[in-house]
């Protein structure tokens, strides 16, 4: 063979064993380097910066291109945005303070990755797919971010990046991590679920171990706006979470968390959501405008509301479900269908010195629960003041007033109990519906309802004292019913008994503007020490049983009313006998000699 063939063969072999050689880098790399090894384990982005003390590896899908080396100690964004170059990170042309960044970045153990100030704008590219998106990950390393804004941007440079784009951003911090942000913004973060069994992300999330805090922080139009997940001791103070795609807030599995002052507002699921935590205690929560509840919690015990506000959220204001010795203290609620709803199997729930106004429901104590006690606060302006169809339940001290129905015992409750409780307004005050069993009413005062003010179907409901005034019918019994030391007036009919209820009544003082006590066909009042007064005492063709001092009379006449109509007509005699006697007397003239007459 001439030299010039066997030179050409060596170069071809030299080719195509260099080709394979090149082929089989990635793979060998991501066998043998640290690197690309973490290439691999984070999905395969197609950028990617692996920060670790005292290198910075760029990996371009799976291959190590480059090595930086900053100096020890934490390493500002500025440094990268200098050294890495504008395929990784770099300025923006129209505005030297903004930054945009092209890469996924991980942060290795014993690393620290600092955000701000003097970058105020970071934008963080959100590709066409998940593995072209960016975002910061860690495990047992810092990210602290301050005085600046995180932003989305697409790859056709719309700011923020669409919602369902497969590569928005987000911020994750693992095991032993910490991640601060102070005064910063964070909009259009948080990666889309893929697919089947392939979950997003959280605009900003605090994993399992980590600690950290968001002081004095707001963030916009996230998927989620914040998820605690498992996290240990993370501080929220003076944060706002407004318009996520989902929950605004999530907390799970998460420890000695602490809040002071957590605004929720216009998010598309709840605007705060706990669960998986026990004793946990959330104090200074507003929520508004949610398309969810403003907030729910779910299968925990020892939760404890303290202060929390809600307004207009559309699913609900505060929601328990299976919250065991659980506590709401002194929050308001106003403009949600249902103030407060407690369900599930074990939840007992205590409320304390409520706010709720305008709603359908104001307290939904629902069938199933293992008990619940409303003390004191006030429910106005609702269709249902407290609706009650779960057991063991003590409503006292509480006012309601100016709703359709102020109490309704309904469904399979049982053992319900309201104590010095204040209806006032509405159509009805309070209903018990012929299922429902143990309900008793002590102290209750109901005033100023147009058509009933006490309606009972409930067999065996039990008054003591009270009153009830101002109704078209007061008390109106379907079933048997024990009435003691009870004060009717001011309504058309004090009393009315179904065909064949029986009743009996001690202590009882009715006054009533036409009928005292209507009985139907079989039906028997038995009243013992009582006063029945009215223009018709008794009536109908049942059986009014009277015993001891009962007394039975016509209403007492109303003196001082007559006194003041006889008054007046005298008054009125006396002023026409008056002018009568004085029709003729000459009008005093004034004299001619008199100029002034003022």
């Amino acid at each position: 063979m001439s030299p010039a063939p066997r030179i050409l063969a060596v170069a071809v072999t030299a080719a195509l064993s260099a080709a394979v050689l090149s082929a089989a880098i990635p793979s060998a790399v991501a066998a043998g380097d640290p690197d690309a090894a973490a290439w691999e384990r984070t999905g395969r982005p197609e950028r990617l910066m692996v920060i670790r003390p005292g290198t910075v590896a760029l990996v371009s899908r799976g291959t190590v291109v480059r090595r930086l080396y900053p100096q020890t100690g934490a390493l500002p964004l500025s440094w990268l945005v200098a050294n890495a170059g504008h395929d990784w990170v770099a300025r923006s042309s129209g505005d030297t303070s903004a930054v945009r960044m092209r890469s996924a970045v991980l942060l290795t153990p014993g690393t620290t990755l600092r955000i701000g100030p003097d970058t105020g704008k970071v934008l963080f590219t959100a590709g066409r797919t998940a593995a072209s998106g960016t975002w910061i990950r860690g495990s047992r390393a810092t990210l602290d971010v301050r005085d600046t804004s995180l932003g989305s941007v697409g790859e056709d440079g719309e700011e923020p990046a669409a919602e369902d784009a497969a590569g928005r951003p987000y911020l994750l911090m693992g095991a032993g991590g910490r991640l601060d942000l102070s005064r910063t913004t964070v909009t259009g973060f948080g990666l889309p679920d893929s697919g089947p069994g392939l979950s997003g992300f959280s605009g900003v999330t605090w994993g399992k171990g980590s600690t950290g805090s968001a002081v004095g922080s707001t963030f916009v139009g996230n998927r989620t706006g914040l998820r605690l997940a498992g996290s240990t001791g993370v501080t929220l103070s003076d944060v706002t979470v407004k318009g996520s795609l989902e929950d605004g807030v999530v907390l799970n599995r998460d420890a000695g968390t602490s809040i002071e002052g957590l605004t929720s507002q216009d998010n598309g699921r709840n605007g705060l959501s706990a669960s998986g935590t026990d004793d946990r205690a959330l104090t200074g929560v507003g929520t508004s405008g949610n398309r969810g509840s403003g907030i729910k919690a779910t299968a925990q015990s020892g939760l404890r509301l303290t202060g929390v506000t809600s307004q207009g959220d559309q699913g609900g204001g505060i929601r328990l479900v299976s919250c065991a010795g659980c506590t709401v203290d002194t929050a308001t609620v106003h403009g949600a269908p249902v103030a407060l709803a407690v369900s599930g199997a074990g939840s007992r729930v205590a409320v304390d010195e409520p706010r709720f106004g305008t709603g359908t429901t104001g307290i939904s104590l629902a069938a199933g629960i293992s008990g619940a006690t409303v003390s004191g606060g006030t429910v106005q302006g609702f269709e249902r003041g407290i609706a009650v169809s779960g057991s063991a339940v003590t409503v006292r001290r509480t006012v309601v007033s100016d709703s359709l129905t102020g109490v309704s015992v309904y469904g399979q409750a049982r053992q319900v109990s309201l104590r010095d409780v204040t209806v006032r307004g509405g159509r009805v005050g309070v209903t018990a519906s012929d299922t429902t069993s143990g309900v008793a009413l002590t102290d209750v005062r109901v005033s100023g309802t147009t058509r009933k003010g006490l309606s009972s179907a409930s067999p065996g409901l039990r008054v003591t004292g009270g009153s009830v005034s101002g109704a078209t019918t007061a008390v109106d019994l379907g079933a048997s019913a024990r009435l003691d030391h009870l004060t009717i007036s001011g309504a058309r009919r004090g009393l009315h008994l179904a065909a064949g209820v029986r009743a009996t009544g001690t202590a009882l003082d009715v006054l009533a503007e036409r009928k005292g006590i209507e009985v139907g066909r079989d039906g028997r009042m038995d009243l013992t020490d009582s006063r029945v007064r009215a223009p018709i005492a008794l009536f109908g063709p049942g059986t009014v049983h009277r015993a001891g001092r009962t007394q039975v009379t016509l209403p007492p006449f109303p003196w001082l009313g007559f006194a003041a109509l006889l008054a007046l007509t005298l008054a009125a005699g006396m002023q026409t006998v008056h002018q009568v006697r004085h029709r003729r007397t000459p009008t005093p003239q004034v004299a001619s000699h008199v100029r002034n007459t003022a």
